[in-house]
């Protein structure tokens, strides 16, 4: 079987993807957020920021964007 990619470079492939999705959605629902919302979007560039600087662990962004709230 083909292990999926999951970058370590900052690269976000599909799976690192659905990694920020499932973070995403869990505060959003969490905190009572709309989509498409102002703060939505903020999340979501957060979200991204992490990946970017090297996070690339789904507990340790979820941990760092419930920390923000």
């Amino acid at each position: 079987m083909i292990d999926p990619k999951v970058s370590t470079s900052g690269i976000a492939y599909p799976d690192d993807l659905a990694l920020l999705k499932r973070v995403y959605d869990r505060i959003c629902q969490e905190r009572g957020i709309d989509a498409g919302s102002a703060e939505a979007a903020d999340l979501a560039a957060q979200a991204m920021a992490l990946f970017a600087a090297g996070v690339f662990d789904e507990d340790e962004i979820n941990r760092s964007l419930s920390q923000d709230e």
